[in-house]
């Protein structure tokens, strides 16, 4: 690691993330969750994603041909916010992971972009599926 290099914690992290996600996803409550465990860290993204039946083949859980979201941040979005946070990325189909690049990021108005390692090892996308009729 170059001295020009900011590690940052998965604590310092997992800050950024929520500060990220309430900037961008106002009126929507996350939760971001740290764990360790197997030799790297991992933070969870979590929120609630509502739905409502649309057709009477619905069988009580969520599928896209029965059920219609609610406004709302997709798993999409949200797995698109947490590859960016995360430290480690998937090299291919076979399991294997290895370090992400470092990136190039403005840390503060006005002062030049800084190389940052994040903390947060693998960082997913958990939301919890609500059937908003209930």
């Amino acid at each position: 690691m170059s001295d020009a290099m900011q590690q940052l914690t998965q604590a310092e992290t997992n800050r950024l993330i929520r500060a990220d996600l309430k900037a961008t996803h106002t009126g929507t409550t996350f939760t971001v969750r740290a764990a360790n465990g197997a030799g790297i860290t991992h933070t969870v993204i979590g929120w609630e994603i509502g739905y409502r039946p649309t057709s009477a083949d619905f069988d009580g859980y969520y599928s896209p041909n029965t059920c219609a979201l609610v406004p709302g941040p997709t798993e999409s979005d949200i797995d698109t916010l947490a590859a960016r946070y995360s430290s480690w990325e998937w090299t291919g189909d076979d399991g294997v992971r290895d370090h992400a690049a470092d990136r190039l990021v403005a840390t503060a108005p006005g002062q030049l972009p800084a190389v940052i390692h994040y903390g947060a090892g693998n960082v997913t996308a958990r939301p919890h599926y609500r059937n908003l009729d209930l």
